[in-house]
C-alpha cells in the first residue's frame, strides 16, 4: 500500500467528476476536501443536534479517494464486484489512518443522503441539463425517499434540489 504522511493523507485535492461524459462536470475544479465541506453543511443542515461522531464521520467519508481515487457512480453501479473491492480497500485505508467512521445505521444513512444531495446540487449547478436524463431523475427520487425515511424537512431538501431555470 502506498505510505503517506498524516499531512499528505489529510489534504484532500482529489478531483471529482474526473471520469463523467458530460465535460462541464469534468472541469467542473470539484474536489474531495470542498466536497467533505458541503457534506458537513448540510447535516448542519437537516440535522437537529448532529452528534460529533457523524460530523468528524461525514467530514472524512470519502477520504480514502486520497490514494484509491474517485469512482465514478456508474461504474460501482455497473460492477458491483469492482465496488465491492473498492469499498473494502477503502475500509482498509481508513482502518490504516484511522478515519472516523459511522457509529450507527443511522449516521451511515445520513452520510450517503448528504452525499447525494451534493452531487445532484453539484450537477444543478455544472450542467442542469443532465438531472432530466433517467440517472438523475431516479437520484431524485431517491433523494426524497431517504428523506422521508429520515424524517427530514421535506421543503428544505426540495429548495436545495431546486433545479435551476
Amino acid at each position: 500500500m502506498q505510505e503517506l504522511t498524516q499531512e499528505q493523507f489529510y489534504k484532500g485535492n482529489v478531483a471529482r467528476w474526473h471520469a463523467h461524459q458530460s465535460y462541464a462536470m469534468r472541469k467542473c475544479g470539484d474536489n474531495i476536501r470542498d466536497h467533505h465541506f458541503r457534506c458537513v453543511e448540510l447535516v448542519c443542515d437537516f440535522v437537529i443536534h448532529p452528534s460529533g461522531n457523524l460530523m468528524l464521520a461525514v467530514a472524512w467519508h470519502d477520504q480514502a479517494e486520497v490514494i484509491l481515487g474517485d469512482m465514478p457512480f456508474t461504474a460501482k453501479r455497473d460492477w458491483p464486484a469492482l465496488a465491492a473491492a473498492y469499498e473494502r480497500a477503502e475500509a482498509e485505508i481508513n482502518d490504516k489512518y484511522n478515519v472516523q467512521q459511522p457509529a450507527n445505521d443511522y449516521e451511515r444513512d445520513v452520510i450517503k443522503f448528504v452525499d447525494r444531495i451534493d452531487a445532484y446540487m453539484t450537477v444543478a449547478k455544472h450542467d442542469p441539463d443532465l438531472l432530466q436524463l433517467d440517472d438523475w431523475v431516479d437520484a431524485k427520487t431517491d433523494l426524497q425517499n431517504r428523506a422521508q425515511a429520515l424524517e427530514f424537512d421535506m421543503d428544505l431538501l426540495n429548495l436545495k434540489i431546486k433545479e435551476p431555470k
